[in-house]
């Protein structure tokens, strides 16, 4: 099975309410592996690759003795990168129970923890680089994010409004650009959860 490797897609930056409820993790991160579970060639294949990713959130799980597969990288959720890389394997193997392998975290967060959430790895990049440097002076931008792995960015607009809602049609965009290749049950999967939503994480106001 193809391993599920997703990548998205001022002076001072302004603190919002928004932000506030957004947690930023850093860059390093951590991997995990189960002891006790043996993988075949094909799962071995997909799994050097989801590990030179090494980036957080992420799942890999696998159906002990065959070769079906699914992983999730670059989530925004921990629970959803978890639920989303189980839904794929079991949808290759038809429904039969799939096994978590792997996970990929940021350093510091339990990996049995629920409810962990914020940024995705190359969201936070994006957001402490490309959307604080990009910002126009005297203009404003905003930052969104679904509950996958995409999210968009706005610059430049005259009111806050306009940032807003561009911010959120290019989260749309991302979205529906990641899903158009994946196939209708995963695509029903993620809508079926609303994950596909997006909602904004920030809005950057002129200083």
């Amino acid at each position: 099975m193809r391993p599920l490797i997703w990548a998205a897609a001022l002076a001072m930056l302004s603190v919002s309410p928004v932000q506030a409820e957004t947690k930023l993790f850093g860059n390093s991160v951590r991997l995990s592996t189960v002891e006790g579970i043996e993988l075949s060639r094909a799962q071995r294949d997909v799994f050097k690759k989801y590990r030179a990713q090494r980036t957080y959130f992420g799942a890999f799980y696998v159906r002990p003795g065959t070769d079906f597969s699914g992983n999730t990288l670059n989530f925004h959720s921990f629970d959803n990168a978890k639920a989303g890389a189980k839904a794929m394997c079991e949808m290759a193997s038809r429904g039969k129970p799939c096994t978590l392998y792997a996970l990929t975290y940021p350093k510091g967060v339990n990996p049995n923890a629920k409810g962990v959430k914020g940024l995705s790895q190359p969201a936070h990049k994006d957001f402490m680089n490309r959307y604080k440097r990009d910002q126009k002076p005297g203009k404003y931008g905003a930052f969104a994010i679904d509950g996958t792995h995409t999210y968009g960015i706005s610059f430049g607009w005259n009111t806050k409004s306009e940032a807003r809602a561009a911010a959120l049609e290019f989260c749309k965009a991302d979205s529906a650009r990641a899903l158009a290749p994946m196939g209708s049950q995963w695509r029903k999967w993620v809508r079926g959860r609303g994950l596909q939503k997006c909602r904004l994480v920030d809005v950057h106001s002129p200083s």
